[in-house]
């Protein structure tokens, strides 16, 4: 008996000690970190003649091409991640950049470029398609963006930094790996020496608090024990770009501009009776240029006079000529919408554009150049930034004041990009006017101080004050409201001052005050209709006047000379409607 306890004693101090010895394989096996590493084509495979684009603290998902050792980005990636100004032409394969001075072209395959029609070598092709899609050389893209770039081999990737950056980075306290996830038993990615800076990516541990992920110097993403960096700190990068300064030609006073409407050469006549008796204008625009399709033999349709230029500045005016998209002819196909697309996307034809506006403002000795393009498309948007860009440079070049009108800002609009438009022209137009319109379904106020206040305020978290014009109207709408067939039809006309107080008078009608709006409302029965009318007058036009004068706009414009009541002019006395 006693024999078999001994044995029975031996056979458990073995099987324990087996235990004890699987139990300590185990805890170092668990606790024994992964020595393997990530071969190069594993860690971010590749195919040839692609490379991985990678910002900082940003694993890109998109891939750059190679070719002839030159490095290419999709236009798109350029547009969103490093510079918005680049402008493609998909149809005649042209890309645009502006300067402040230059008007930049680029075409496919081509290693050159051209500024104001002047030749420069680069090392690589600007452009090239790949799909139908477009190209951009970093070296071509460098050139006029906040960018930075370094190309790194196996795996292919290019790692660029665009503008100053402050960001959160740690330094390695030892030598230490960064692997494929947050575990020891995770692959290793690649080592780094002690004091070696890494810039923290997120908190992304997979679980794992131990972990932290991060991006190393040459661009490789991984994560890294903590026990072995430092605490983050904030580090400063700075952009060693300097950007083009655009200079913009303001008015040494407050522009009053008012818009003289001529539809045809002999209106030009009208204009000394419009202004004899004006002290407060500074600047005139008459509606004198109209462009036309690409396949019309000329681009506009001019009204220019330059006898009309000699009357305005004997009266110490300034003249901006209008330019807009519309169709008053009743010309046959001419949709301001589409005509307007076709000429504003297309190169050439946006080129012809700019150089006959510009040989017509040298012409007729103008002072500058008024764009007044309404019914703009979502699509067309882009074009008529690009078109404001390369006209900018040629206004610049000549001395000209370039302005462009616009609606009141909203989201419906916001392709008229206020912001782009105030880096490069001189001033923005806002027309606080059309809150109700011809086309309306209701009947309504053309400007009510509500919609002027929410005017100004808008786009001056835009556009610098010192670059805002305010329009204000001289005109409001007489609303007409019949019953047929059990419907209401609603119709309109547009009245001057003296006109609808003229019709309130016929109809022995005293307008009431409406706080709402800011003007004198009117309702009366006439005709079997009832019609309603939101008086634009003196005391209308001081509520909005004073509240430009207070925001230290720019100045102010009015639609349309010739609609306002002669007292109106008085108002016009910045000082003393701001106290």
């Amino acid at each position: 008996m006693k024999k078999k306890t001994g044995i029975t004693v031996i056979g458990a101090f073995v099987a324990l000690l087996l235990l004890a010895v699987a139990l300590g394989v185990a805890l170092v096996e668990k606790y024994t970190p992964n020595k393997e590493y990530v071969r190069p084509e594993e860690a971010a495979p590749v195919a040839d003649g692609e490379a991985h684009v990678i910002f900082w603290q940003d694993e890109y998902g998109k891939n750059a091409l190679l070719l002839d050792g030159g490095i290419y980005l999709d236009l798109e990636t350029v547009l969103t991640k490093i510079n918005k100004n680049f402008y493609y032409d998909k149809e005649e394969l042209v890309l645009s950049y502006t300067t402040p001075t230059e008007i930049i072209r680029a075409y496919p395959m081509e290693a050159v470029y051209y500024s104001n029609k002047s030749k420069k070598e680069l090392s690589y092709a600007p452009l090239i398609t790949k799909g139908g899609e477009p190209y951009v050389s970093l070296e071509f893209v460098a050139l006029f963006s906040d960018v930075t770039y370094t190309f790194y081999e196996e795996p292919a990737r290019v790692l660029l930094c665009t503008g100053a950056k402050d960001i959160l980075s740690l330094r390695t306290e030892k030598n230490t790996v960064v692997r494929e996830k947050a575990d020891i038993k995770s692959r290793i990615v690649c080592d780094l020496q002690k004091d070696s800076v890494v810039w923290y990516v997120d908190a992304g541990t997979e679980g794992n608090a131990k972990f932290v992920k991060v991006m190393t110097e040459n661009g490789i993403f991984g994560f890294v024990s903590k026990k072995t960096l430092s605490e983050t700190y904030l580090e400063s990068y700075p952009s060693m770009y300097t950007a083009p300064e655009y200079s913009h030609t303001l008015s040494g006073e407050k522009v009053v501009l008012g818009w003289h409407q001529v539809t045809n050469a002999t209106a030009n006549a009208g204009l000394e009776n419009l202004i004899k008796n004006n002290s407060k204008l500074t600047v005139v625009s008459p509606t004198w240029f109209r462009i036309t399709s690409p396949a019309a033999e000329s681009p506009i349709i001019s009204l220019a006079d330059a006898a009309y230029v000699e009357t305005a500045k004997l009266y110490g005016l300034e003249v901006w000529g209008l330019v807009d998209n519309f169709n008053i002819a009743g010309e046959k196909n001419f949709d301001p919408t589409a005509n307007s697309f076709e000429v504003l996307s297309s190169t050439k034809a946006r080129e012809a554009l700019i150089n006959a506006l510009i040989a017509e403002a040298i012409r007729y000795d103008l002072d500058g150049l008024n764009i007044d393009f309404e019914m703009l498309s979502l699509e067309t948007g882009p074009h008529f930034i690009q078109f404001l860009r390369e006209l900018s440079v040629k206004c610049r070049a000549n001395g000209l004041v370039l302005s462009v009108d616009n609606y009141v800002p909203s989201a419906h609009a916001a392709y008229y990009d206020w912001a782009s438009q105030g880096e490069v022209v001189d001033y923005v137009v806002i027309m606080a006017y059309d809150e109700h319109y011809a086309g309306s379904e209701t009947a309504g106020s053309v400007a009510s101080f509500g919609y002027l206040a929410s005017a100004v305020d808008n786009i001056l978290t835009m556009v610098p004050k010192e670059q805002v014009i305010m329009a204000v109207p001289f005109y409001t709408r007489l609303w007409t409201e019949t019953k047929e067939n059990g419907k209401v039809r609603l119709t309109s006309e547009a009245l001057s001052m003296v006109t609808a107080e003229a019709e309130l008078s016929r109809n022995s009608v005293t307008p009431v005050w409406d706080e709402i709006t800011g003007q004198y409302y009117a309702e009366y029965e006439k005709d079997g209709a009832t019609c309603k009318i939101w008086l634009e007058e003196t005391d209308s036009l001081r509520e909005k006047l004073s509240y430009i004068y207070k925001a230290d706009l720019a100045g102010v414009a009015a639609w349309r000379l010739g609609f306002e009541k002669q007292e109106v002019w008085s108002l016009f006395e910045r000082d003393v409607l701001a106290e």
